[in-house]
């Protein structure tokens, strides 16, 4: 870990590559992400709370995955990107999926 990186939309789309695979259920732990999380300064990102671990994806090819942690705020996932070639955190991204898909009220369950 190099220091706490907030990902641009770009950057963070950039570390897609379909289908991305949900292995959540089968997905090892490469590094403790807990202590880089831990740091993440919560006023800038405009949540109170950081929750546990949702989803763990992984693209296709192999590349990155997408650790998705609740938050406080309403349809806010935290995504810590890992970089699984190099066994380092790439970043973070703050994915508010009201802003993304146009999503609001009962839509989504809260996380």
């Amino acid at each position: 870990m190099t220091g706490h990186r907030l990902l641009t939309k770009d950057e963070f789309l950039g570390t897609y590559s379909d289908p991305m695979r949900n292995i959540t259920e089968t997905a090892e732990r490469i590094l403790d992400i807990w202590p880089y999380v831990d740091q993440l300064d919560r006023d800038e990102l405009q949540i109170e709370q950081i929750n546990d671990v949702i989803y763990v994806y992984r693209g296709d090819n192999g590349r990155y995955e997408h650790i998705v942690i609740g938050t406080s705020r309403y349809n806010a996932l935290l995504v810590i990107v890992i970089d699984c070639e190099n066994r380092l955190i790439f970043g973070h991204f703050l994915l508010d999926l009201n802003e993304e898909y146009g999503v609001s009220g009962g839509h989504l369950r809260q996380v």
